[in-house]
Protein backbone atom coordinates (compact mmCIF):
# COMPACT_ATOMS: atom_id res chain seq x y z
CA UNK A 1 0.00 0.00 0.00
CA UNK A 2 2.86 2.42 0.81
CA UNK A 3 4.58 1.50 -2.42
CA UNK A 4 5.53 4.39 -5.01
CA UNK A 5 4.15 4.36 -8.80
CA UNK A 6 6.15 3.29 -11.21
CA UNK A 7 6.69 6.45 -13.66
CA UNK A 8 8.14 6.24 -17.10
CA UNK A 9 11.47 7.89 -17.46
CA UNK A 10 10.02 11.00 -19.20
CA UNK A 11 12.01 12.34 -22.80
CA UNK A 12 11.81 16.16 -23.82
CA UNK A 13 10.59 16.13 -27.63
CA UNK A 14 11.28 18.35 -30.27
CA UNK A 15 8.26 19.94 -32.36
CA UNK A 16 7.85 21.36 -35.90
CA UNK A 17 8.72 24.63 -34.72
CA UNK A 18 11.98 23.37 -33.49
CA UNK A 19 12.96 21.19 -36.26
CA UNK A 20 12.24 24.26 -38.54
CA UNK A 21 14.73 26.47 -36.37
CA UNK A 22 16.98 23.69 -36.78
CA UNK A 23 16.72 23.78 -40.45
CA UNK A 24 17.05 27.33 -40.82
CA UNK A 25 20.34 26.81 -38.95
CA UNK A 26 22.18 25.19 -41.88
CA UNK A 27 20.72 27.87 -44.26
CA UNK A 28 21.01 31.46 -42.02
CA UNK A 29 22.56 30.15 -38.96
CA UNK A 30 22.42 33.96 -37.11
CA UNK A 31 18.58 33.92 -37.36
CA UNK A 32 18.38 30.37 -36.20
CA UNK A 33 19.69 31.47 -33.31
CA UNK A 34 17.73 34.39 -32.70
CA UNK A 35 14.65 32.32 -32.85
CA UNK A 36 16.17 29.48 -30.69
CA UNK A 37 16.15 32.15 -28.36
CA UNK A 38 13.14 34.12 -28.31
CA UNK A 39 11.89 30.20 -28.29
CA UNK A 40 13.75 29.43 -24.86
CA UNK A 41 12.81 32.54 -23.70
CA UNK A 42 9.12 32.03 -23.88
CA UNK A 43 8.73 28.19 -23.01
CA UNK A 44 11.40 28.31 -20.48
CA UNK A 45 9.81 28.56 -17.50
CA UNK A 46 7.80 25.07 -18.46
CA UNK A 47 9.70 22.24 -16.07
CA UNK A 48 9.10 20.23 -19.41
CA UNK A 49 10.18 22.42 -21.84
CA UNK A 50 13.75 23.19 -20.22
CA UNK A 51 14.92 19.54 -21.78
CA UNK A 52 13.50 20.57 -25.12
CA UNK A 53 15.27 24.40 -25.10
CA UNK A 54 18.51 22.68 -23.99
CA UNK A 55 18.15 20.02 -26.82
CA UNK A 56 17.40 22.33 -29.31
CA UNK A 57 20.00 25.08 -28.91
CA UNK A 58 22.37 22.20 -28.97
CA UNK A 59 21.64 21.45 -32.33
CA UNK A 60 21.32 24.98 -33.40
CA UNK A 61 24.79 25.36 -32.53
CA UNK A 62 26.38 21.99 -33.96
CA UNK A 63 25.00 23.39 -37.65
CA UNK A 64 26.38 26.68 -36.95
CA UNK A 65 30.24 25.11 -36.33
CA UNK A 66 29.35 22.87 -39.61
CA UNK A 67 28.43 25.45 -41.42
CA UNK A 68 30.61 28.10 -40.42
CA UNK A 69 33.41 25.07 -40.58
CA UNK A 70 32.34 24.65 -44.40
CA UNK A 71 33.05 28.27 -45.35
CA UNK A 72 36.27 28.42 -44.05
CA UNK A 73 37.59 25.67 -45.69
CA UNK A 74 35.94 27.43 -49.01
CA UNK A 75 38.04 30.30 -48.02
CA UNK A 76 41.60 28.36 -47.09
CA UNK A 77 41.43 26.29 -50.00
CA UNK A 78 42.93 28.49 -52.88
CA UNK A 79 45.21 29.46 -50.45
CA UNK A 80 45.96 25.37 -49.14
CA UNK A 81 46.58 27.63 -45.34
CA UNK A 82 46.02 24.22 -43.74
CA UNK A 83 47.60 25.85 -40.30
CA UNK A 84 45.17 28.67 -40.51
CA UNK A 85 42.45 25.84 -40.96
CA UNK A 86 42.95 23.52 -38.08
CA UNK A 87 43.88 27.36 -35.84
CA UNK A 88 39.97 28.14 -36.81
CA UNK A 89 38.50 24.70 -36.31
CA UNK A 90 39.81 24.44 -32.64
CA UNK A 91 38.63 28.23 -32.23
CA UNK A 92 35.28 27.17 -33.37
CA UNK A 93 35.22 23.98 -31.40
CA UNK A 94 35.63 25.74 -28.15
CA UNK A 95 33.46 28.38 -28.98
CA UNK A 96 30.66 26.79 -30.63
CA UNK A 97 30.91 23.15 -30.49
CA UNK A 98 31.82 22.44 -26.76
CA UNK A 99 28.98 24.87 -25.58
CA UNK A 100 26.88 22.66 -27.46
CA UNK A 101 28.20 19.34 -25.96
CA UNK A 102 26.95 21.24 -22.67
CA UNK A 103 23.81 21.62 -23.73
CA UNK A 104 23.40 17.98 -24.56
CA UNK A 105 24.26 17.07 -21.34
CA UNK A 106 21.98 19.65 -19.48
CA UNK A 107 19.38 18.62 -21.28
CA UNK A 108 19.03 15.16 -20.18
CA UNK A 109 19.80 16.10 -16.86
CA UNK A 110 16.14 18.12 -17.04
CA UNK A 111 14.72 15.04 -18.40
CA UNK A 112 15.87 13.18 -15.68
CA UNK A 113 14.81 15.88 -13.40
CA UNK A 114 11.76 16.35 -14.17
CA UNK A 115 10.85 12.55 -14.63
CA UNK A 116 11.70 12.69 -11.04
CA UNK A 117 8.72 15.55 -10.47
CA UNK A 118 6.32 13.54 -12.65
CA UNK A 119 6.89 10.30 -10.17
CA UNK A 120 6.52 13.24 -6.61
CA UNK A 121 3.21 14.47 -8.45
CA UNK A 122 2.14 11.08 -9.09
CA UNK A 123 2.49 9.60 -5.55
CA UNK A 124 1.07 12.94 -3.97
CA UNK A 125 -2.06 12.50 -6.31
CA UNK A 126 -3.05 9.02 -6.86
CA UNK A 127 -1.65 7.01 -3.56
CA UNK A 128 -1.96 10.10 -1.09
CA UNK A 129 -5.14 11.65 -2.45
CA UNK A 130 -3.63 14.92 -2.22
CA UNK A 131 -6.03 17.47 -4.33
CA UNK A 132 -5.00 20.97 -3.09
CA UNK A 133 -2.03 22.60 -5.60
CA UNK A 134 -0.76 24.25 -2.37
CA UNK A 135 -0.39 20.83 -0.58
CA UNK A 136 0.90 18.74 -3.65
CA UNK A 137 3.47 22.17 -4.49
CA UNK A 138 4.69 21.90 -1.07
CA UNK A 139 5.33 17.67 -1.15
CA UNK A 140 7.25 18.21 -4.72
CA UNK A 141 9.18 21.58 -3.02
CA UNK A 142 8.12 23.68 -5.95
CA UNK A 143 6.03 26.75 -6.36
CA UNK A 144 2.14 25.88 -6.84
CA UNK A 145 2.20 27.71 -10.07
CA UNK A 146 5.08 24.92 -11.70
CA UNK A 147 3.08 22.27 -9.99
CA UNK A 148 -0.34 23.59 -12.19
CA UNK A 149 1.89 23.61 -15.03
CA UNK A 150 3.25 20.70 -14.84
CA UNK A 151 0.32 18.49 -13.45
CA UNK A 152 -1.47 20.69 -16.60
CA UNK A 153 0.93 18.76 -18.92
CA UNK A 154 0.45 15.19 -17.39
CA UNK A 155 -3.19 16.04 -17.91
CA UNK A 156 -2.65 16.45 -21.66
CA UNK A 157 0.09 13.79 -22.05
CA UNK A 158 -1.90 11.08 -20.52
CA UNK A 159 0.33 10.67 -17.50
CA UNK A 160 -3.12 10.93 -15.02
CA UNK A 161 -5.81 9.66 -15.20
CA UNK A 162 -8.90 12.03 -16.74
CA UNK A 163 -9.18 15.01 -15.06
CA UNK A 164 -8.85 18.91 -14.76
CA UNK A 165 -7.24 21.98 -12.53
CA UNK A 166 -10.23 23.66 -11.01
CA UNK A 167 -10.03 26.61 -8.82
CA UNK A 168 -6.85 25.05 -7.29
CA UNK A 169 -8.00 21.82 -6.66
CA UNK A 170 -7.17 18.76 -8.88
CA UNK A 171 -10.32 16.97 -10.12
CA UNK A 172 -9.98 13.44 -11.04
CA UNK A 173 -13.54 11.83 -11.31
CA UNK A 174 -12.22 8.28 -11.30
CA UNK A 175 -10.30 8.40 -8.32
CA UNK A 176 -13.22 10.03 -6.82
CA UNK A 177 -15.62 7.16 -7.29
CA UNK A 178 -12.69 4.74 -5.98
CA UNK A 179 -12.30 6.80 -2.99
CA UNK A 180 -16.23 6.94 -1.96
CA UNK A 181 -17.11 4.33 0.77
CA UNK A 182 -20.68 4.27 2.59
CA UNK A 183 -20.98 5.66 5.96
CA UNK A 184 -23.90 3.55 7.23
CA UNK A 185 -23.85 -0.16 7.24
CA UNK A 186 -24.94 -3.18 8.54
CA UNK A 187 -22.23 -6.35 9.81
CA UNK A 188 -23.06 -9.41 10.80
CA UNK A 189 -21.14 -10.87 14.09
CA UNK A 190 -20.00 -14.16 14.74
CA UNK A 191 -22.46 -15.33 16.87
CA UNK A 192 -25.08 -14.29 13.95
CA UNK A 193 -26.29 -11.04 15.58
CA UNK A 194 -26.70 -8.07 12.78
CA UNK A 195 -25.54 -4.84 14.20
CA UNK A 196 -26.37 -1.78 12.50
CA UNK A 197 -23.47 1.26 12.73
CA UNK A 198 -22.82 4.76 11.51
CA UNK A 199 -19.36 6.53 10.91
CA UNK A 200 -18.76 9.86 11.76
CA UNK A 201 -17.37 12.18 9.23
CA UNK A 202 -13.72 11.83 10.38
CA UNK A 203 -13.97 7.65 10.78
CA UNK A 204 -15.57 7.74 7.29
CA UNK A 205 -12.75 9.94 5.39
CA UNK A 206 -10.12 7.26 6.84
CA UNK A 207 -11.77 4.39 5.34
CA UNK A 208 -11.61 5.92 2.03
CA UNK A 209 -10.84 3.76 -0.96
CA UNK A 210 -10.49 0.89 1.91
CA UNK A 211 -13.39 -2.54 1.64
CA UNK A 212 -13.59 -2.56 5.64
CA UNK A 213 -14.96 -6.21 7.17
CA UNK A 214 -16.15 -6.10 10.89
CA UNK A 215 -17.20 -8.88 13.13
CA UNK A 216 -17.10 -8.51 16.83
CA UNK A 217 -18.66 -5.36 19.00
CA UNK A 218 -21.13 -2.81 18.70
CA UNK A 219 -19.45 0.41 17.33
CA UNK A 220 -17.02 -0.02 14.48
CA UNK A 221 -13.78 1.92 14.77
CA UNK A 222 -11.22 3.14 12.14
CA UNK A 223 -7.52 1.57 13.38
CA UNK A 224 -4.51 1.96 11.65
CA UNK A 225 -2.30 -0.87 11.48
CA UNK A 226 1.02 -0.36 13.26
CA UNK A 227 3.00 -2.38 10.83
CA UNK A 228 2.27 -0.68 7.71
CA UNK A 229 -0.22 2.06 8.50
CA UNK A 230 -3.04 1.09 6.09
CA UNK A 231 -6.46 1.52 7.94
CA UNK A 232 -9.32 -0.74 8.55
CA UNK A 233 -12.49 -0.41 10.25
CA UNK A 234 -12.89 -3.15 13.71
CA UNK A 235 -15.49 -3.59 16.27
CA UNK A 236 -14.25 -2.92 20.06
CA UNK A 237 -12.00 -5.87 21.87
CA UNK A 238 -11.99 -7.34 17.92
CA UNK A 239 -8.67 -8.80 16.80
CA UNK A 240 -8.29 -8.60 13.01
CA UNK A 241 -5.38 -9.44 10.47
CA UNK A 242 -4.04 -6.49 8.36
CA UNK A 243 -5.10 -7.67 4.55
CA UNK A 244 -1.64 -5.70 3.84
CA UNK A 245 1.00 -6.93 5.84
CA UNK A 246 -0.62 -9.78 8.41
CA UNK A 247 -0.19 -7.74 11.44
CA UNK A 248 -2.74 -8.35 14.16
CA UNK A 249 -4.89 -4.80 15.07
CA UNK A 250 -7.04 -4.64 17.85
CA UNK A 251 -9.59 -1.70 18.36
Amino acid sequence: MGGSLKQKLFKSRLTKIDYFIIVLAAIFFPLAIVLAAIRVLVTQRHNSCKGRNNRLFGWVLVLTFGVMEFLIMIGTMDDNDVDGLISSTIVLGIVILIPAIIMFVIANREDKKFSSLLQVYSNAIIRKRLVHIGQIAQDARVTPAHAARDITFMFEERMLPYGKIDNGMVSIPSLLNKSESPTQGEFVSRSGQRVQYTLGNDAAESVNSERTETQVGSVPKSVECPGCGARTVVTQLEKKECEYCGTMIVA
